[in-house]
């Protein structure tokens, strides 16, 4: 497999039971996503984010691997974080791994899916058709 191949590895986590000051602090979450992704090997092309009043950030970070995405609920001490990332130079679960243990001890719920064919597989799909 090369680092070009139609593969990727999305993880979504949701987590939930994190301390209010934490939570609440969208500075805080946005820079523990950017040690993440910088953990993880991947390359920031840019950010895009909306802060809420009185509290929350809905935030996304273009990759050129792909993008994550991160979205707090303060008022439920909650927050949901998506990391896809394409190919095989980089590790989205190191992104997940860097915002958890930022936000300390709460509650999680991850899934990782592995997504995309492999190449011989996608001929034969496109052969099918």
């Amino acid at each position: 497999m090369n680092d070009f191949d139609f593969t990727g590895t999305h993880v979504l986590c949701d987590i939930s039971a994190v301390a209010p000051e934490l939570i609440e602090n969208d500075d805080h979450v946005l820079k523990a996503v950017l040690r993440g992704i910088e953990a993880s090997g991947a390359t920031l092309c840019g950010t895009q984010s909306k802060k809420f009043e009185p509290l929350g950030v809905t935030a996304v970070f273009v990759l050129s691997e792909s993008h994550v995405s991160v979205h707090t609920y303060p008022e439920r001490c909650s927050l949901f974080v998506d990391a896809f990332t394409c190919g095989t130079t980089c590790d989205p679960e190191r992104i997940v791994h860097e915002v958890l243990r930022a936000l300390g001890p709460c509650e999680t719920r991850t899934s990782v899916i592995h997504r995309g064919t492999p190449a011989r597989s996608l001929t034969s799909v496109v052969g099918a058709l």
